[in-house]
């Protein structure tokens, strides 16, 4: 096999713009989507162009390799998976070619949501609303007719196409489109042009099968399970592209679509109805069909139990018990007529079923989109379940006739009864689509019997009742099995269709046509369990192994395996959404190897492969290299895989073995570099503000030359401490005093900061005592895997807080990443009983003094400060779940107006980003964050963090200061403060000289 793809880069890589991956850990990451199965490609090909498409065709031919098209990977079916050359289109191939009156041309790696975010300024969008929208991408959608919920409305993807342009089996490049037949009285085909060979072949398949196509294959308004043989011929045209769309990526490979727009929806309004069985609620759907609803969607009542679990405001409107609910949207060109339609569809549920229950009704943009997110964000939250058994994917997309939508259901129930086990279901039910999740376990564990036993059992229910095993999923490698068994004996005119254009069956084998038929012979996706056999025979875990690679933080093998296989591979992890922060890495490189699922994968395979030298590989030590820590990928995934602690883990392996990269140690260090500058700061300062003692500096220590530094403090804050905060507190004192926690910025480079804060609790009449000995958190140290020398500083600071946490004392952060560090990274890192206490009385400085407002305790004599601020929140703080405390706070100062900064990540995570080899990295992160501070509205910055307060002082002379220092200013407390005011609010994004930043 190397010797295979050896000769693959030699022949192929060496003819391509694009990349030829070959190695290892990518052929390992292209393995699994967000299905069940697994299987190693042989290599992965990322095209920039339609002829490296080409190219890559004709190779496989030659070679008599198959080929295996991907997207965004974010299919549940395993419709991209395969042992052949994967070719994914959306690294390179995500261009939006032109926008036009109504239609608009793209590439097919182009995302959903980018595309209507580009449309919606002119008023346009492109309809089909899968619910993966922030990740999929147009070629995905192609390949499997995706829908959505309003597809009651406005149809699928073939319903919004004009022509595709894609590559067939032999290597031509066609357009498809509405094709009018050619007249064999003009002249004939001519069979050396292959749109024509094809069509000609075509349109013979489909006269002589006429009536079977009309007999057999279901006319549902959701069905994408074969090809899409319905209505094809008609009119003496042939409607090509509608047959190319959902066929998988087995009849050609799409480079090219021009796609039909339609205007935004002038109003809608939307209503969740809730009922007390799952019956009252089928049996309203129908009724509420009849009103032509934009969607009407049903949850049963798992979804809406972690729907009351995942936000207040749903655990407010969904009363415990709720069985299941109906979100009904309607559409309309005025608010009025909005109205009038939702109140026609509460009528009508009310009228068939008493119990119904207005839970929620609104009108208005944001809370339209609210209510939708209930099933967006929940849905996904079913992965997070624990238990030996989770809601798998493999029967989730059967369509119905929606007026036998209760009669279905009802029989489904008997079937998981007889088969013993219960399922989750959320179903687009007004279009008959139904998501069935049966809950069992990993079929790893039986070579996937049971889950073919049971998909047999439900589908016959199907068949019966005349539905489709596929709605808008695809048939992928879950349904193809079945696809005979659905479509008796137009299977054999697949067949025929497949042939005319794939004749060698080189694209995507498997998917629709296949000479397997068994479910349970496929490759699926291993569980991650890291377990050997001892001297006994019995089982025990691989984490009692001296010889493997010993682990950082405090958890076994088996913990971490779990962590790995908690991501489902979903691929929410590669949005660029502006609404989310999702990894900062992959916004500006959008690779597979960027993602942060990449990285749960490659863990889950290094534990797997039980090679105990993996885990710190040079391989998976650049994927780590690609996260620093920021957790956004943690909070915002649906199941909160912790891919930070994933990445941490194998920093510290490689730590172990070599040392680490010159760029972590550069950063994890820079603590004991400012307690040394600190010793003679002046002599520091200056040295810092020479450029060639800089080149020196990053010579010797990895630090940029060009990245502006903070002035070390003439005396750090706490060696510089009035004795009145040294005072330890006495148990019961009252009030009962808080502990503050300077951490190494405020210490040695801003003891301003610390004098602000203090002063500030002191203001509202809190007690505050400084730890004279306490020591950095070491969250440089954490995100470089420097775990031994993290350990020491958490071992030494729990000493110092543990019985002052134990006592009750609130431990107040002005830095943000110390809350993190102490909360959550050192119950992590060591056994020590004071660890958990530390961690649940620790908080950031804002969240406490926004709890003081709450409670009516903060004392708001402030005096006007005429300014404006732009607020960036740290990534630090939103992984602490406190996404606007400061901001309110800012809000009370009279005069003070301030602009949230939503650009993103600052790139500069903690000292990460003043490592020479991060730097360029680190700015390309941070750009929209140092564009914003150089415009001129804004007449400071303002952050919590005091990294990204480095960045955004980058390239502006626009200061940013604490949001505490703003406060401690308004209040009187530190007059002194003003002087790091601009004088006047013109011209801030003028270039700052190169030197120290004076905060």
């Amino acid at each position: 096999m190397e010797e295979q793809r050896q000769r693959m880069i030699e022949d192929l890589g060496s003819v391509l713009d694009g990349e030829l991956l070959v190695d290892p850990l990518s052929t390992t990451l292209y393995a699994s989507d967000a299905s069940l199965y697994e299987i190693q490609p042989l290599a992965v090909a990322r095209p920039r162009s339609r002829d490296d498409v080409v190219a890559i065709v004709k190779y496989a031919n030659e070679a008599e390799l198959d080929v295996f098209p991907r997207g965004a990977g974010s299919g549940v079916a395993g419709g991209c998976l395969g042992a052949g050359i994967v070719v994914d289109f959306s690294r390179h191939l995500r261009h939006i070619l032109s926008i036009d009156a109504d239609t608009v041309t793209v590439e097919p790696g182009v995302v959903l949501d980018e595309l209507n975010r580009q449309l919606r300024p002119l008023g346009r969008y492109f309809p089909p609303d899968p619910s993966n929208g922030p990740v999929t991408t147009i070629g995905g959608m192609l390949a499997v007719d995706a829908a959505g919920s309003r597809s009651v409305r406005v149809g699928s993807t073939r319903d919004h196409v004009e022509r595709l342009e894609l590559v067939t089996g032999d290597g031509s490049v066609i357009e498809a489109a509405s094709e009018p037949l050619v007249q064999k009285s003009t002249g004939g085909v001519d069979l050396t042009n292959p749109h024509q060979r094809l069509c000609d072949g075509l349109e013979r398949v489909l006269r002589e099968n006429d009536e079977l196509i009309r007999e057999r294959q279901p006319s549902l308004q959701r069905n994408c399970s074969g090809y899409h043989l319905r209505g094809v011929l008609a009119d003496n045209r042939i409607e090509l592209a509608r047959l190319l769309v959902g066929s998988e990526g087995t009849l050609g490979l799409f480079t090219q679509a021009t796609l039909h727009t339609s205007p935004l929806p002038e109003h809608r309004g939307i209503v969740l109805l809730l009922f007390g069985t799952l019956g009252e609620a089928t049996r309203c759907v129908q009724a509420i069909a009849a009103l032509q609803p934009s969607a009407c969607d049903l949850m049963d009542r798992r979804v809406l139990s972690l729907g009351r679990d995942s936000d207040p405001r749903f655990e407010s409107m969904i009363p415990v018990g709720s069985e299941a609910a109906l979100i009904v949207e309607q559409a309309g060109m005025s608010e009025r007529e909005t109205r009038d339609r939702i109140a026609r569809v509460v009528s009508a549920a009310r009228g068939t079923a008493q119990s119904t229950r207005v839970a929620f009704e609104a009108h208005d943009f944001e809370d339209v989109e609210f209510l939708w997110s209930l099933p967006q964000r929940v849905v996904p939250l079913l992965t997070r379940l624990k238990g030996t058994t989770r809601p798998l994917p493999f029967v989730e997309d059967i369509a119905v006739p929606p007026e036998h939508l209760h009669e279905f259901l009802t029989s489904a129930h008997r079937v998981f009864q007889e088969h013993e086990v219960t399922a989750s279901l959320y179903a687009h039910a007004a279009a008959g689509q139904l998501h069935l999740r049966p809950f069992l376990p990993s079929p790893s564990s039986d070579g996937g019997a049971r889950l073919e036993r049971l998909a047999a059992s439900l589908y016959e229910e199907v068949f019966r009742i005349g539905g489709t095993i596929s709605g808008e999923h695809g048939d992928g490698l879950s349904r193809t099995p079945f696809v005979r068994d659905q479509h008796g004996a137009l299977y054999r005119v697949f067949q025929l269709i497949k042939d005319l254009f794939d004749p060698q069956g080189r694209l995507n084998p498997g998917k629709i046509i296949s000479d397997d038929h068994r479910l349970s012979r496929l490759e699926f996706r291993t569980a991650g369990a890291v377990e050997t056999s001892d001297d006994s025979g019995e089982a025990s875990p691989v984490s009692n192994d001296p010889d493997l690679v010993p682990l950082g933080f405090s958890w076994g093998l088996q913990e971490l395996a779990d962590a790995a296989r908690d991501c489902n591979g979903c691929a929410a992890c590669r949005t660029v959404s502006p609404l989310q922060r999702m990894c900062p890495f992959f916004r500006i490189d959008p690779s597979e190897h960027a993602s942060p699922r990449a990285k749960a994968n490659a863990i889950r395979s290094v534990l797997n492969s039980r090679d105990p030298l993996s885990l710190a590989s040079d391989e998976l030590g650049q994927l780590a290299s690609l996260c620093f820590n920021c957790k956004q990928c943690q909070i915002e995934c649906p199941g909160h895989v912790n891919v930070p602690q994933m990445m941490v883990e194998t920093k510290s392996a490689r730590v172990g073995t070599d040392g680490g990269s010159r760029a972590d140690r550069a950063a994890s260090r820079i603590h004991e570099l400012g307690a040394l500058g600190g010793l003679v700061p002046r002599v520091t300062n200056w040295l810092l503000a020479q450029p060639p003692a800089r080149w020196m500096i990053e010579k010797l220590l990895g630090i940029h030359r060009e990245r502006r530094l903070p002035a070390l403090a003439r005396r750090s804050f706490l060696r510089n401490l009035p004795r009145r905060w040294t005072f330890r507190p006495r148990p019961g004192t009252r009030p009962r005093p808080v502990v503050y926690f300077v951490d190494h910025f405020a210490n040695h480079h801003d003891p301003e900061l610390g004098t602000a804060l203090v002063r500030i609790l002191e203001h509202n009449d809190i007690p505050v005592y400084v730890p004279r000995d306490q020591h950095p958190s070491g969250m440089a140290l954490v995100t470089a895997g420097d775990l031994d020398t993290a350990r020491q500083l958490a071992e030494w600071n729990l000493r110092e807080l543990g019985e002052l946490a134990r006592e009750g004392h609130r431990i107040i952060c002005s830095e943000p990443s110390a809350v993190v560090c102490l909360q959550q990274e050192y119950p992590r890192l060591v056994d020590h009983p004071d660890a958990p206490a530390v961690a649940e009385q620790v908080v950031e400085a804002g969240t406490f003094l926004a709890e003081l407002h709450a409670a009516g305790r903060l004392s708001l004599d402030f005096q006007p400060l005429e300014l404006t601020a732009g607020y960036h929140a740290p990534c630090h703080l939103k992984a602490l779940g406190d996404h606007d405390s400061m901001q309110e706070l800012l809000g009370l100062i009279p005069g003070l107006r301030v602009s949230t900064i939503e650009a993103g990540c600052s790139g500069m995570a903690g000292a990460w980003g003043i490592a020479r080899d991060n730097f360029a990295t680190s700015i390309e992160i941070g750009r929209p964050l140092i564009s914003r501070m150089q415009q001129a509205d804004l007449g400071i910055g303002t952050t919590e963090c005091s990294a990204c307060r480095l960045q955004m002082q980058q390239s502006t002379s626009t200061p940013t200061l604490h949001p505490l220092k703003l406060m401690a200013l308004a209040y009187g407390l530190v007059p002194e403060i003003r002087k790091r005011l601009p004088e006047t609010h013109g011209h801030p994004n003028r270039q700052m000289p190169r030197g120290l930043v004076i905060t």
